[in-house]
């Protein structure tokens, strides 16, 4: 991995199953994103959390590609069906492997 991010999606108890097909439409074009090496993703269903483990080739490649989403829409369209809105979705820029530990 060159640059980790993870990002988590909170679901409402209900809506799970519409963040998931949400999901399916949008990420053939963030994997296609510039910069973007590759996404998987995890569900917790215990918490009805999406989580994207993504890999980049650069933090700034990603920040791009987020601001991206945010002028298309994206965020404001999942804004109902999160806990909390959009606001709770998370984002942790772990950047490159740390080899010295």
């Amino acid at each position: 991995m060159k640059n980790l991010v993870i990002v988590s999606f909170p679901a409402k108890a209900d809506t799970l199953e519409t963040l998931k097909n949400a999901m399916k439409d949008a990420l053939p074009d963030t994997r296609a994103y510039e910069g973007c090496i590759s996404v998987d993703t995890y569900i917790d269903e215990s918490t009805n959390t999406v989580h994207l483990i993504e890999d980049w080739e650069s933090l700034d490649d990603q920040a791009k590609y987020l601001n991206w989403r945010i002028e298309t829409g994206l965020l404001t369209n999942l804004d109902p069906i999160l806990e909390g809105g959009a606001s709770s979705i998370k984002v942790a820029l772990c950047g490159p492997k740390e080899l010295d530990i």
